[in-house]
């Protein structure tokens, strides 16, 4: 979890660097108005940054020049400004705001009158704003509960339980009342086949500075954090708060490693601890040790008192992948075809997480010879084409996974397996933007152990490990293959 996206985040690029990442991504996610005033800021810290004579905006964000990535300094600093907006004391800059009822500035003459209005607020409200910039985000974006609604849904039809719903770094704790949220419309509902949602006899949250969302200070810090263009956010928070006054929840000021520490199972109920675009705010130690707490506390699960991990945070930076989030699942005992302690990716969303992707399901085999020697093909196909990998593919509407991987094989190698466990799984992207969820299963030959190539393999062999090292392998193969202990043991 959190991969490559946690470098990125530590950078520190200084203040005109902060402010240009955050007008490209303000520009990739259709906030057009955020957008321009970044770039705008940017420029001008740029050119009147001079620290023996500095511009108000220069002098208020100087405290931040080298603050990382991850402290989101411009999403805090357009926050401060839009609660100024949203209280009616910057009605110039709440012009350009479609969130208050205004225009966007489209044109030249209108981003002028925008950056100009943005100007006299920094100027006017100085105090207010160096003050609103100590606050962390906090968006509580409900959205992204569609895809937690969905596995809650499937936890449910597993176990027949009422579900104990923990939340860390919870923020207001709206994300607590996800099966309301669903049924009062304010969320679609993903994947209705899955059945009905479960009983939640259990709602509690943590948050180091939990906001409260039955207060006026509480409800406008979190819509401050909406991005003005995203009206449609704006309209699933006003339906959230609704729900969340009649629909109560706990909340505790805590960290959220002294909470997953804090719990414990209770039979006759599932505990689902849950969280969303926060793991990125927490340093390496503490998420490791988070991971490990309840890989100890689902040591002692049992299917009448699971314990299910679910995670919708980003995983990776890289370019097409920015402002992905992946949706994880981890339980204790097996969920479904998925064993205790085994985590999957189960679907990919924007930041707002709506609209859900699926992941497309697809399995791996993992065969060895009596010599200890690995089944490989070269790929014919993309992704990865000409590079080697273990032999499978998707999996075929309404085939189960084993079945799934003695079809691959038999396919791509002309060889009958037995397929034992699933040992591990790896989420790729692919060509078309949709992610595979790729579930590796090992499996032993029946028969006749010469492969033949077949199907969309260009050639398959076993190799050993000096082989395996020597081969263009597809990414994160080896690795994964390492981290199962699946690994050749021929030399």
């Amino acid at each position: 979890m959190a991969g490559d996206a946690e470098a990125a985040r530590d950078a520190r690029p200084g203040l005109v660097g902060l402010f240009r990442d955050m007008a490209a991504n303000c520009a990739r996610l259709g906030a057009p108005t955020y957008a321009d005033l970044s770039a705008f800021v940017a420029d001008r810290i740029d050119v009147e940054g001079d620290p023996d004579t500095p511009s108000d905006l220069a002098a208020l964000l100087a405290p931040y020049a080298d603050a990382r990535i991850g402290d989101m300094v411009p999403l805090r600093f357009f926050a401060a400004v839009q609660r100024l907006a949203l209280a009616r004391q910057a009605p110039a800059l709440a012009l350009y705001y479609a969130s208050l009822g205004g225009s966007p500035p489209t044109t030249p003459a209108a981003r002028d009158a925008c950056r100009v209005a943005l100007l006299d607020t920094v100027h006017t409200h100085g105090p207010e704003i160096a003050s609103g910039l100590r606050m962390f985000p906090q968006t509580n974006e409900v959205g992204r509960t569609a895809a937690l609604l969905a596995v809650l849904r499937e936890i449910s039809a597993a176990w027949h339980l009422p579900v104990r719903l923990h939340e860390i770094g919870a923020s207001a704790g709206l994300s607590l009342r996800v099966d309301a949220l669903a049924d009062a419309g304010v969320v679609p509902i993903e994947r209705p086949g899955a059945g009905p949602a479960p009983v939640i006899v259990e709602r509690v949250g943590c948050d180091i500075e939990p906001l409260d969302a039955a207060t006026q200070d509480g409800r406008l810090a979190l819509t401050s954090f909406i991005w003005p263009d995203h009206v449609d956010r704006f309209e699933r928070l006003r339906g959230a708060l609704q729900v969340a006054a009649e629909v109560p929840a706990d909340l505790v000021a805590e960290d959220a490693l002294a909470h997953v520490r804090s719990l414990q199972l209770r039979e006759g109920t599932a505990l689902v601890v849950w969280h969303s675009a926060m793991w990125m705010y927490l340093p390496f130690a503490q998420r490791r040790a988070i991971l490990d707490a309840l890989a100890d506390l689902g040591a002692a699960a049992s299917a009448n008192a699971p314990l299910v991990h679910i995670a919708l945070e980003p995983v990776s930076e890289a370019a097409g992948e920015q402002h992905v989030f992946h949706l994880e699942v981890t339980s204790w005992p097996a969920l479904g075809e998925v064993p205790a302690g085994v985590t999957v990716t189960r679907a990919t969303t924007p930041p707002s997480g709506l609209p859900v992707r699926w992941a497309v399901p697809c399995v791996g085999a993992i065969v060895h010879d009596s010599s200890g020697r690995l089944l490989v093909i070269q790929r014919g196909r993309e992704p990865s084409r000409g590079r080697w990998s273990v032999p499978g593919g998707r999996v075929h509407e309404g085939e189960g996974f084993a079945a799934a991987v003695e079809r691959e094989v038999r396919e791509e190698t002309g060889l009958d397996v037995a397929v034992g466990d699933m040992v591990g799984a790896v989420a790729r992207s692919a060509p078309d933007g949709s992610t595979y969820d790729i579930r590796d299963y090992r499996a032993h030959v029946v028969g006749s152990p010469q492969p033949h190539a077949g199907d969309d393999a260009d050639d398959a062999r076993w190799v050993g490990m000096a082989e395996l090292r020597a081969l263009p392998t597809s990414p994160g193969l080896i690795e994964a293959l390492g981290d199962w202990g699946a690994l050749p043991t021929a030399p």
